[in-house]
């Protein structure tokens, strides 16, 4: 599996984080999200979950290992997982896990595996329970009528068991504001989409702040 891996430029060990992609694929916006994390002091691997086969294919793989919780998805994701606990430069005991769209699903989904410290979650759709998660910090836009609706949902779990997390749905925007879409043509289904999504920087700034703030206290 091809991955995409960025790391402080400083000598030292610092904790990791697998960064999950958003449905359109490991592009250069996911790689930016990653090259900005990893200059805080952070390890940031990125897994191309799209690179073993045809496209179209691997999504709807994807959908369905994320509606089972479990496939070769999941395996792919656990897998970057345990290459990055092997490096040198990593602190094995400070792992956390994020992702966009499809990849804050799956985020949330390894949450409930006791192998990471914190989750962050761009508007993805949350799991029906969330029992063993570790702290959940949750970002979506109150456009986004495809992932808003599940909001009230993630955070009545998230209270019943008691879990430290931070959701927030932020005003006057949509699906996928942490990024510019890899191109034209996916800006347009994006913007006019139920998900009435688009980048918004403000947003976006705050959102990679709020999750900075949360890695941080909880990693």
């Amino acid at each position: 599996m091809k991955s995409y891996l960025v790391r402080p430029k400083r000598e030292g060990t610092f904790p990791g984080i697998v960064l999950i992609v958003e449905a359109t694929g490991a592009h250069r916006e996911m790689k930016r999200i990653a090259d900005d994390i990893a200059s805080v002091g952070y390890v940031v691997i990125v897994p191309d979950l799209f690179s073993r086969g045809n496209t179209f294919l691997c999504l709807i793989r994807l959908l369905k290992d994320l509606k089972a919780e479990r496939g070769r998805g999941v395996d792919d994701l656990l897998a970057a997982r345990t290459w990055l606990l092997a490096q040198p430069f990593v602190d094995a005991d400070r792992i956390a896990t994020m992702g966009f769209c499809l990849g804050g699903g799956f985020a949330l989904v390894l949450a409930k595996t006791g192998l990471f410290k914190a989750a962050g979650d761009f508007y993805g759709e949350p799991p029906k329970t969330l029992d063993g998660a570790c702290p959940v910090v949750a970002s979506y836009g109150d456009k986004d009528d495809l992932m808003v609706p599940h909001v009230p949902a993630l955070r009545t779990e998230l209270a019943r068991l008691n879990i430290p997390n931070d959701v927030k749905v932020y005003p006057n925007v949509g699906h996928g504001f942490m990024n510019v879409q890899p191109n034209a043509l996916m800006g347009l289904l994006l913007r006019y989409t139920p998900g009435h999504g688009g980048y918004d920087r403000t947003a976006a700034d705050d959102a990679l702040e709020r999750l900075l703030t949360f890695l941080s206290a909880h990693v």
